[in-house]
C-alpha cells in the first residue's frame, strides 16, 4: 500500500499544490487498478451527518428546492440499489448511532446512550477490525465520534489509514494551523473553541497508531467534503494487489456549521458567501468573533436556532449538493476502475435531520436529538448492481444500521460474529424474506426510551420542544408561528396509518401498551445503563 509520502510525491510531480490532499485525485491515473473479479467484494460505506429524511430528489416527499436543484448522486445510487423506507439509526444523535453502526450492536450494551457515554471499549469488535483479519485493506476519511473509549481512534479499531477529525463537528473550510493561530491571537479568545473547531485534519497510517502519534495536515483553501471525496477516490484507484477493500467515508456534511459554505456551492444555490480572511480586524457572521462573545453564546444563536438565519436553508442546500456530488464521484471512480459490480455501496445518515440546520424530514415528525421518527429514521440505500436488486423501494422491512455489519460478512462469505444485534439484509434484498426486525428499541437513559414492534411505537419520557421554522417561497427562512413540540407523556402510535405521529392511541390499546412496555423492560435488562467512557456508571442514569 502506498504511503502518504508517495502520494505527496506524485502530487508534486504533477505540478499541483501539496497544501491539500484534494490535489491527489490528479495522480489517480498513475496507479493501476485490479480486476473486479475478486473472491470477496469491496465495500464502501458512506455516512452523511444529520441528513434530512426528505432531502433527496428521487423521493416523493422531497421539498421543492431539492427537486429544483436535484440530487443526481443520491438518485443514481437509488436506481442501482434498494432504498429502505423503514431504516433506523440506533440513536437520534451521532456518537452513539455511529458506534452502533460500526459494531453491529446496541451500543447501550456498554453504556453508550448519549453524549459522553460509553465510548468504544477494547472488547467490542468493529467492521474494519473484522474485515482486516480476513485480508481487507481498510481506510477511513472523515468524522470519528464514538464518545471516546480506549480504541476510538480509527487506526486502533481496524483501519489501515485515516484522514479526518475526532469531534462531533469540524469547520468546512478553515482547515489550517494558521486559522488556529489567528484565533489564538484574538484578545477575546480564552483558549476554548467551544462546539466548533477549526484547524488541521489528522492523518494516521498503520494499525495501532495512536491519536497522539497522528500528523496534523493543514489545508489551504480546502473544503472537507471535497477533501474526503478526493481521498476516497484516490484510495479506490490505488493498486491493492488481489486484496478487497473496505472504505468508510464519514462526511461532516450536512452537520452544523452549515452556515459556513464553500464558494462554488454557495453560488450554485444562490446562498450567502462571505470569504474567510484570517487577517481581518473583525470577523462577521458566519464566522465567530471571540472579541465580541464566547463561542458558546455564538453557537446557541446560530447552531441551535437562537436566531433564525434567513439564509439557513440555502446554506444547507449548498452543503447538501456538495455531499451529493461526492456520491457521484465515488460511483464514477468505481465504474472507471471496473470495480462497481464487485463493490457493495451503502449510503446512510447517522440520525435524522436537525431542525437547527433547516433540514426537512417530511413526512416524519421531529428532528435530531429527539425520539420522534424524524430523529430516529434515516435515509438508507444498499447497492451492488449485478449482485443485488436495482431500482427497488422496500416499504415493509424494519431495518437498522446495525444490519450493515452482518450484511457485509454474509456477502463476503465470512463468519458473522454471533453476538451481533444486527441481521444480514441479504434475504430481504433478494426477496427471500419480507420482514427484518420484529422490533427495535432506543433509549437515552433507562427511563427515557422508545420501542417499535411492527406498526406500533410506544414512547416514554421523550418530550422535546424547540423553536420551529418555515421556508418562504423565495427560499428565505423565517421563524414559525409556533414551536415544535413532542409530548413527554407516554404515547402509542400506529405508524402505518399515522407516520406523522399525530394521534396518541395509548388509551384505546392499554394491553398492547403494557406488552410493549414489558418488551422494552426485557431489552433494558440486557443493557448496562449509562456509563462514562471509562466504564463507570453515570450518577444520573
Amino acid at each position: 500500500m502506498k504511503s502518504r509520502r508517495d502520494f505527496l510525491k506524485c502530487a508534486a510531480v504533477a505540478g499541483v499544490s501539496i497544501g491539500g490532499m484534494g490535489a491527489l485525485s490528479s495522480c489517480a491515473n498513475s496507479f493501476s487498478t485490479t480486476s473486479s473479479q475478486k473472491k470477496k467484494p469491496n465495500v464502501v460505506v458512506i455516512i452523511a451527518d444529520d441528513l434530512g429524511y426528505a432531502d433527496m430528489s428521487f423521493l416523493p416527499d422531497a421539498p421543492e428546492d431539492v427537486k429544483k436543484y436535484g440530487t443526481p448522486g443520491f438518485d443514481r445510487l437509488a436506481k442501482t440499489g434498494t432504498y429502505f423506507k423503514n431504516a433506523y439509526g440506533t440513536s437520534p444523535i451521532c456518537s452513539p448511532s455511529r458506534t452502533g453502526l460500526i459494531t453491529g450492536r446496541y451500543q447501550q450494551r456498554w453504556g453508550n446512550y448519549w453524549y459522553g457515554d460509553g465510548g468504544l471499549p477494547t472488547r467490542e469488535l468493529t467492521i474494519p477490525e473484522h474485515l482486516s483479519k480476513s485480508g481487507f485493506i481498510t481506510a477511513k476519511y472523515g468524522k470519528t465520534h464514538h464518545n471516546g473509549g480506549p480504541k476510538e481512534f480509527p487506526t486502533l479499531h481496524g483501519f489501515d489509514e485515516f484522514l479526518g477529525f475526532m469531534f462531533h463537528t469540524w469547520d468546512y473550510i478553515r482547515l489550517s494551523q494558521k486559522d488556529v493561530e489567528a484565533y489564538k491571537a484574538r484578545e477575546g479568545f480564552k483558549g476554548n473553541f467551544g462546539c466548533q473547531v477549526v484547524g488541521p485534519l489528522l492523518w494516521a497510517e498503520g494499525q495501532g497508531t495512536k491519536q497522539e502519534e497522528a500528523e496534523k495536515i493543514s489545508f489551504e483553501d480546502g473544503f472537507t467534503t471535497e477533501i474526503f471525496t478526493d481521498r476516497a477516490c484516490e484510495f479506490i484507484e490505488r493498486e491493492k494487489g488481489d486484496k478487497p477493500f473496505y472504505l468508510h467515508v464519514a462526511h461532516n456534511a450536512v452537520h452544523q456549521p452549515t452556515y459556513v459554505v464553500d464558494e462554488k456551492w454557495a453560488k450554485r444555490v444562490g446562498a450567502r458567501y462571505v470569504p474567510w480572511d484570517r487577517n481581518a480586524d473583525d470577523w462577521d457572521y458566519p464566522y465567530w468573533e471571540p472579541n465580541e462573545e464566547r463561542h458558546q453564546k455564538f453557537h446557541k444563536r446560530w447552531g441551535h436556532m437562537g436566531k433564525v438565519d434567513p439564509e439557513g436553508r440555502r446554506c444547507y442546500l449548498a452543503n447538501l449538493l456538495a455531499l451529493d456530488e461526492s456520491v457521484s464521484r465515488i460511483l464514477d471512480t468505481l465504474e472507471k476502475t471496473g470495480q462497481r459490480e464487485n463493490t457493495l455501496v451503502v449510503f446512510v445518515s447517522d440520525n435524522g435531520g436537525t431542525i437547527n440546520t433547516y433540514s426537512i424530514n417530511d413526512p416524519l415528525s421531529g428532528f435530531k436529538y429527539m425520539f420522534a421518527e424524524g430523529g430516529l429514521r434515516v435515509p438508507m440505500i444498499v447497492s451492488m448492481p449485478g449482485r443485488l436488486p436495482e431500482g427497488k423501494v422496500n416499504e415493509e422491512a424494519i431495518v437498522s444500521t446495525m444490519d450493515i455489519f452482518p450484511t457485509i460478512t454474509s456477502l463476503a462469505g465470512l463468519q458473522t460474529p454471533d453476538n451481533l444485534d444486527g441481521m444480514s439484509l441479504l434475504p430481504v434484498l433478494k426477496g427471500k424474506r419480507k420482514k427484518q426486525h420484529e422490533w427495535l428499541a432506543w433509549a437515552q437513559s433507562r427511563n427515557s426510551w422508545v420501542i417499535r414492534k411492527g406498526k406500533w411505537k410506544l414512547t416514554n419520557n421523550v418530550g422535546w420542544k424547540h423553536k420551529d421554522f418555515r421556508i418562504k417561497e423565495n427560499g428565505d427562512v423565517v421563524e414559525a408561528d409556533k414551536p415544535y413540540k413532542y409530548p413527554n407523556s407516554p404515547q402509542l402510535f400506529n405508524l402505518e396509518e399515522d407516520i406523522g405521529e399525530t394521534t396518541n392511541l395509548i388509551d384505546e390499546h392499554p394491553k398492547l401498551a403494557k406488552q410493549l412496555r414489558e418488551l422494552y423492560e426485557a431489552w433494558d435488562s440486557q443493557m448496562a445503563g449509562r456509563m462514562d467512557s471509562t466504564g463507570q456508571p453515570r450518577k444520573n442514569p
